[in-house]
């Protein structure tokens, strides 16, 4: 039996995944906005002769290393994920930003103003 392809949509619950390219359940989330505290007031990135540091420092089990290196290497390459970083407390809401996630391979897809923005539709596997 063949799949149903049912196109990415602001107004379903149930479409075909634009990471894993299965129909599956989609679960939908607003998007909230917390000021980056940085010192430098700009966003993290660990990369680059940082990311090598990070991935030598003994301060962290081998296997915690590991876990922040691929943490890095996703944010770095541009995936966009759901992560549980740090508990975040914020009363900004971001109108018109919305994700949908696959129940089955848990990639997310960003909405601005009801328009799928990624991943891009015509992007190559």
């Amino acid at each position: 039996m063949t799949q149903q392809n049912i196109a990415p949509s602001f107004k379903l619950t149930r479409f075909t995944c634009p990471g894993c390219n299965q129909l599956s359940e989609q679960a939908w989330f607003n998007t909230y906005a917390n000021r980056i505290a940085s010192t430098d007031g700009v966003p993290l990135r660990i990369q680059g002769a940082d990311l090598e540091r990070l991935s030598q420092n003994p301060q962290f089990p081998p296997e915690v290393r590991k876990q922040k290196i691929e943490y890095w290497n996703r944010v770095n390459s541009g995936e966009v994920f759901l992560d549980r970083w740090a508990p975040v407390h914020t009363d900004v809401f971001v109108a018109g930003l919305e994700l949908s996630v696959c129940h089955g391979c848990m990639q997310a897809a960003i909405w601005l103003g009801g328009e799928m923005v990624y991943p891009p539709r015509d992007r190559e596997e």
